[in-house]
């Protein structure tokens, strides 16, 4: 990939090719039946974490037929996780409050399916939790390296630190719990990456100095810098896994893979993170 000119929704180098190539050519097919209806992108929000419970309880069950079912459903929750963000910026809806919807609402969907893998598996249950706690550190960790890679190359500033003040400056006009979750989401992140953690009262009343944005040269040095970082990253993404139980559940080899898939993410995060730290000092 070369150096992007012009700023887009996100970096393409970060995009996960299992969206790529799978999910969002499916998404796309969708949103073209979709967006000349009266369905909005909140309701097919919905409609998923209902596709990811309907899942769940299916993986509960955990004889052939219903792992058949709860793969199919698991594989169309992620399709409609790609749909409700395309047919946001299709019909012209896209909003922050309906990203914010959109994430929370997958965290639910995808635990619940996780939560009927459990019962359905008990035997597996230590290497389920392990494959949650990888799932749930993946999805932190790629939506950080998003916000902040992305927003760096394509438009010059530390992503998460104006994500921080824009929803501080969100949550002096209008209190909300949905923001505060995502206000300590944002720390969390910070927390892991950076070493930083503050509480909303530490800052809400202050602004901080934001940073000059970089020039295009300096912005191309960068990429240029981490741009082997994010071929790390795009395949460390929170589909992946999902897409991959529910691919071994159709095929019928879900208990078999359950441990050796643990084992895999868990070296494939831990790698990713020495090069993350690696190639971050050099900018």
């Amino acid at each position: 990939m070369g150096f992007p000119d012009t700023s887009g929704h996100a970096l393409e180098d970060l995009v996960e090719p299992v969206n790529r190539y799978i999910q969002d050519p499916i998404a796309k097919q969708i949103v073209h039946l979709l967006k000349n209806t009266w369905i909005t992108p909140n309701q097919v929000t919905y409609f998923s974490v209902l596709l990811g419970f309907a899942s769940g309880y299916a993986f509960s069950f955990a004889s052939p037929a219903s792992l058949i079912l709860g793969g199919f459903l698991l594989e169309a929750t992620l399709v409609l996780d790609c749909v409700d963000g395309q047919l946001a910026r299709a019909k012209g809806m896209a909003s922050e409050w309906g990203r914010l919807i959109d994430g929370i609402a997958g965290y639910f969907a995808y635990l619940a399916v996780i939560w009927g893998l459990i019962i359905g598996f008990p035997q597996y249950g230590q290497v389920l939790k392990i494959i949650t706690g990888l799932i749930i550190l993946k999805a932190i960790s790629y939506d950080y390296c998003k916000q902040s890679l992305s927003t760096l190359i394509l438009k010059g500033y530390d992503g998460m630190e104006r994500e921080i003040q824009d929803t501080c400056q969100k949550l002096r006009i209008q209190k909300s719990w949905v923001l505060v979750l995502y206000f300590y989401y944002l720390q969390a992140q910070q927390l892991f990456f950076r070493g930083k953690w503050n509480f909303l009262r530490q800052i809400k009343t202050r602004d901080r100095d934001i940073q000059s944005d970089l020039t295009f040269e300096q912005r191309k040095a960068c990429y240029e810098k981490i741009k082997t970082l994010l071929v790390f990253w795009r395949w460390n993404g929170l589909d992946l896994p999902l897409f991959l139980l529910a691919l071994f559940a159709i095929l019928g080899i879900l208990s078999a893979s359950l441990t050796p898939l643990a084992c895999v993410m868990a070296a494939q995060y831990i790698l990713t993170l020495l090069a993350h730290h690696y190639f971050v000092r050099r900018i």
